[in-house]
């Protein structure tokens, strides 16, 4: 069986099997018919996967193209309208050719979110030969192609959906959604200053992404720091105020815990202390380093510039009641993305903090913790093992 250069045939006419034929060779004898005059989409699968499907812009986004074959039969895959070569090894990939294989030597068809579509303009043809490619029943190739070498459009930022068509446009794969961000910092702006931060893209990209989203919503504007700990966390974002508030689509985010450190200025979401994968739109900053959040709290942003930690310092000097809750409001009047031009920064210390008012006290980290009420520890209650939290509704 052939795919590739070779039409899909009518269905083949029923055929009468001698009776001493035992049902297992018979089921054999139909499958290999029905392969035989089937149709590329009956006899192999094409898909997309990345295991980023968020990327910063500028960044490679390599995209894995694979093909399986659907049959108990060996198909041969061949790129139509060139002349095949025989395989190199039967352990080979995916030829590039293969990948480039659709009408006229296209691959991709990429939408944006405006409806328009790129890449079925773009031709690579091979520069002669095409390997055929033997694949085995049930067997399955691939290549992995970063296509920022090939699609511009890549390059930029954007929510792009990616089908591919090869041999021919005969088989046609599932859609992959390629989230592509600028690489951009935020400023919270507060009565008491600003706080600049840069994200942590590679770590915590679903995080950025959502966070980004919800300031270009506005979300965060007039919100309140509504929780204050002493030498712990400022923790602001919640839109009812009691610490159980969510996006306003009640979407959650599967955690993204890494290696970085919580250190003075690190940006975390929180989330209930029962159900890792349930942050939505509250986030805290560390006001010292909280050894205790390592591996069990997604950071996805950290502050930079000194100004940035003098506002935490007069933030965390705002007196508050037994639970933690300030008693004079702390407003988000509003937080702005700008663009970066440049692709890396340095990133200055922490400088001391030493602004006048109530110094950190050394609680343990663990006895505070960004909450959502429901599965967390009442507000304000001081367990040692209490893990940073957002209660739940």
């Amino acid at each position: 069986m052939c795919v590739g250069a070779v039409s899909a045939q009518e269905a083949p006419p029923e055929t009468a099997l001698p009776p001493e034929v035992s049902e297992s060779t018979a089921r054999m004898l139909a499958e290999a018919l029905r392969a035989a005059h089937a149709g590329p989409s009956s006899l192999i699968r094409v898909s997309l996967e990345t295991d980023e499907p968020i990327v910063l812009a500028g960044r490679e986004v390599w995209v894995r193209f694979s093909v399986t074959n659907q049959t108990d039969q060996l198909v041969t895959l061949r790129v139509p309208e060139v002349d095949p070569a025989p395989a190199d090894a039967p352990s080979m990939g995916l030829p590039l050719a293969h990948v480039f294989s659709g009408e006229n030597f296209s691959s991709l068809a990429i939408l944006d979110k405006y409806g328009d579509i790129f890449g079925r303009e773009l031709s690579v043809p091979p520069s002669g030969k095409a390997p055929e490619v033997q694949l085995a029943p049930r067997g399955s190739v691939g290549l992995t192609v970063d296509l920022t070498k090939y699609y511009p459009i890549l390059r930029g930022n954007g929510v792009f959906t990616l089908t591919w068509h090869p041999y021919d446009g005969q088989v046609v794969s599932e859609p992959l959604t390629i989230t592509i961000l600028a690489e951009q910092e935020a400023t919270i702006l507060t009565d008491f200053g600003k706080m600049r931060m840069h994200f942590y893209y590679d770590k915590a990209p679903h995080h950025v992404a959502n966070f980004v989203e919800l300031i270009n919503m506005r979300f965060y504007d007039q919100l309140p720091f509504n929780r204050i700990v002493p030498g712990g966390i400022i923790q602001g974002g919640d839109p009812r105020g009691d610490r159980r508030g969510v996006r306003p689509d009640g979407k959650r985010l599967e955690a993204e815990f890494s290696d970085i450190p919580f250190e003075r200025g690190t940006v975390g979401m929180a989330r209930s202390m029962q159900d890792p994968d349930s942050a939505s739109c509250q986030f805290f900053i560390t006001l010292a380093r909280q050894p205790s959040f390592d591996g069990k709290q997604t950071a996805f942003a950290h502050l930079v510039g000194e100004e940035s930690f003098r506002t935490l310092d007069k933030i965390a000097a705002v007196p508050t009641d037994a639970n933690d809750r300030p008693t004079r409001p702390v407003y988000i009047r509003a937080i702005s993305l700008e663009n970066i031009p440049q692709r890396e920064w340095d990133v200055p210390d922490a400088p001391a903090s030493g602004v006048s008012g109530r110094s950190p006290a050394t609680q343990p980290a663990s006895a505070m913790g960004p909450a959502l009420s429901g599965d967390s520890s009442p507000t304000g209650a001081r367990s040692t093992e209490q893990p940073p939290a957002q209660e739940r509704p």
